[in-house]
């Protein structure tokens, strides 16, 4: 058996290669005019994905600085929490907004807590929504249209008769936990509220 040379390699085969085994320039440019050597370049480049590089030593300082100013912004992004306060439930929500003129659904991440029900916007660092669990007196979940489809949304009553409307990935979940919460601290929303 003889070896065989394959000619059909594809761009993303010689992509895929260059990541994982890496590749290596040396090279050396001299520029001259009439025989008088006028500018000399030394160019020396690796070129491999970052676990290859990581793999054989190059740039583990640059990498740690990387991940360690990544991990103190995510940490800056975290909402602050109440002193024993813990989350029970955390998801994608929206909340509508409403003031003069200006309407609109804000997003952010919905956090059920033991104590409060709240919307945060991580980008903004903006606390758009926020209740305390005591004061929820009725939850109800309404089929609203928006743009031509239909959509689940939580209403909320609290104890001044005001309404909120919230939006979540899962709005059935997101009820269904918040009477729990208020179940386990001994409290009871109205049978048939109107909002």
């Amino acid at each position: 058996m003889e070896p065989v040379r394959g000619t059909r390699a594809t761009l993303v085969d010689l992509l895929d290669r260059i990541l994982d085994k890496g590749l290596i320039i040396n090279a050396d440019v001299i520029i001259s005019v009439a025989g008088i050597p006028l500018i000399g370049v030394n160019l020396r480049a690796a070129l491999a994905g970052m676990e290859t590089m990581l793999k054989y030593g190059v740039m583990q300082a640059w990498d740690e600085r990387i991940r360690d100013r990544e991990r103190e912004y995510r940490k800056s992004q975290e909402i602050k929490l109440f002193k024993e306060e813990k989350v029970a439930l955390k998801m994608f929500g929206s909340c509508y907004y409403s003031k003069g003129i200006y309407t609109a659904w804000k997003p952010g991440q919905i956090y059920l807590t033991d104590k409060r029900l709240l919307l945060w916007n991580r980008e903004f660092h903006d606390m758009v929504f926020q209740i305390s669990l005591k004061k929820i007196t009725a939850i109800l979940i309404d089929q609203e249209d928006h743009f031509s489809q239909k959509r689940e949304v939580l209403h909320l009553v609290d104890q001044d008769n005001r309404s909120y409307r919230l939006q979540a990935e899962e709005t059935p979940r997101l009820k269904e936990a918040i009477v729990q919460s208020l179940e386990a601290m001994g409290l009871f929303l109205e049978e048939n509220p109107v909002t």
